[in-house]
């Protein structure tokens, strides 16, 4: 008999706000660890908008520890207990990646000012900023200049921005960044991107970055290995970049996805991506060939309409061959296999019994997740993540 499958499953949900909770959930759906703090929150007096609450995205290391980003404000690391290990202030948002020598790879944002045929336009730069393992930035490149050193991308950069600028609204986007440069230089953070994402349309918000993987080399040689995987929303395009040559490996997408989220690379150079479906109305996922930039698999629910998540979500591969989909706005994790049957799936809800969103969820193996739950799973903050909320098994795990 297989030894039973002992993978575990770490999401943060937006819910608790602003008391985020990150969640080790096991495949019982029996929340195992948490970790919580309320380290930089902004004041719920303020009301933020939901992007700017809790935390964006949690990521756990090999090490147990647990990496939080606190929307557009900083960085926090915590160790098991949700002690702070160290804390970097910096505009992040969406994801991050830590490579196997402790570099965090994370999105970062800032208000940049373009040179316009007419008049300025104000844009959200996208950039890759690397931190080393004690939470000091050692480079920063923008994904603004990296993409439109490619021709083709740059030209559909160009016609986006053309669109937007012919708004009448970018002209009051255009009004923030110079109040904000009076008072010094227009200041990244999450007040300067609030006051921008807060006009309507959003016209500054042209690449909306969302996912970012550290890539292996390609079989083909497509990309090398530190080569950067990336997705722009807003663009409806994925890419590979390469950082220290400045250029763009590889890009696909357009006319394709809709929204998408998190590309992954899979071991033999195929890319699984999570596609939205923004235009169609229900979610893909997709394996992609990249060297024909074709489609080889996909998984559509049946009825189609049955997985829709326009916001948020993703899908990962496991390490038998299965797909972890997150179906993020309905607070709904589902595992598929190939053939598209249901192999496990737990809902995420309040005590209240409402539906808990999330970013997206990731699986973590058995070593990682034993490093964690070292001490007793009833500490304070794993309690009071119970009291919060309620794990609901949709799907038992198939016996394997």
């Amino acid at each position: 008999m297989p030894p039973p499958d002992t993978t575990h499953f770490l999401f943060s949900p937006s819910s608790t706000y602003p008391r985020p909770v990150a969640c080790l959930i096991n495949r019982d759906a029996e929340i195992v660890h948490a970790w919580s703090s309320e380290l930089d929150q902004p004041d719920p007096t303020t009301k933020p908008p939901g992007y700017l609450r809790g935390w964006n995205h949690v990521e756990l290391a090999a090490d147990a520890s647990l990496y939080a980003t606190v929307p557009l404000h900083s960085l926090l690391k915590l160790a098991p207990d949700s002690s702070l290990i160290w804390r970097a202030e910096l505009p992040v948002h969406h994801d991050l990646d830590v490579t196997d020598s402790g570099q965090i790879y994370v999105l970062t944002e800032e208000p940049r000012l373009l040179d316009g045929p007419t008049e300025p336009f104000v844009l959200l730069d996208n950039s890759v900023t690397i931190l080393d393992n004690t939470g000091a930035i050692t480079e920063i490149h923008s994904l603004f200049d990296l993409l439109t050193r490619d021709r083709v991308l740059s030209t559909l950069i160009t016609s986006h921005i053309e669109r937007r600028s012919r708004s009448l609204y970018h002209h009051e986007a255009l009004s923030v960044y110079r109040d904000l440069a009076a008072t010094g230089p227009a200041r990244p953070g999450r007040e300067a991107s609030r006051l921008l994402r807060e006009i309507p349309g959003s016209p500054a918000d042209v690449l909306h970055a969302n996912t970012i993987e550290v890539a292996k080399a390609h079989p083909a040689g497509l990309w090398n290995d530190g080569d950067v995987l990336v997705s722009m929303r807003g663009l409806d395009c994925i890419a590979v970049v390469d950082l220290y040559a400045g250029v763009v490996r590889w890009w696909w997408g357009p006319g394709e996805l809709s929204g998408q989220h998190q590309p992954t690379m899979l071991p033999g150079g195929h890319l699984l991506v999570f596609d939205n479906g923004q235009r169609c109305g229900y979610s893909r996922v997709l394996e992609v060939d990249p060297a024909h930039q074709a489609i080889r698999w996909q998984h559509v629910a049946n009825p189609p309409q049955n997985l829709f998540c326009p916001l948020a979500g993703g899908a990962e591969p496991l390490a038998d061959g299965n797909i972890l989909i997150s179906d993020a706005q309905a607070g709904r994790v589902l595992e598929v296999t190939r053939a598209g049957q249901a192999a496990w799936a737990a809902r995420i809800l309040t005590t209240a019994n409402e539906r808990a969103p999330f970013y997206r969820m990731a699986a973590v193996g058995a070593d990682t997740a034993a490093a964690v739950m070292v001490g007793p799973t009833t500490s304070p903050t794993t309690l009071m993540a119970r009291e919060l909320l309620r794990c609901e098994l949709l799907a038992p795990a198939r016996t394997r």
